[in-house]
């Protein structure tokens, strides 16, 4: 249950500094933002995703609804 409730904590975080020690904690390559992500998390929460894009990961694919970013 906390690797779960850390995973909610990443998405809804709008903090850049608890966002990237989570990275780095878990050694994340990859981040799928999606339709279950749009449904579950604030659309202000998942603003972050193009906002920090050239900075902590880069958008690798998108289709539809669909991003994946490579974590830098």
């Amino acid at each position: 249950q906390a690797r779960v409730d850390e995973v909610n904590a990443f998405f809804m975080s709008l903090d850049e500094g608890f966002v990237r020690d989570y990275l780095d904690k878990y050694r994340v390559e990859y981040i799928i933002v999606g339709q279950q992500e749009s449904a579950f998390y604030s659309q202000e929460a998942l603003m972050k995703f193009p906002a920090y894009n050239g900075v902590l990961w880069d958008e690798v694919y998108h289709e539809g609804s669909t991003v994946i970013y490579r974590v830098r």
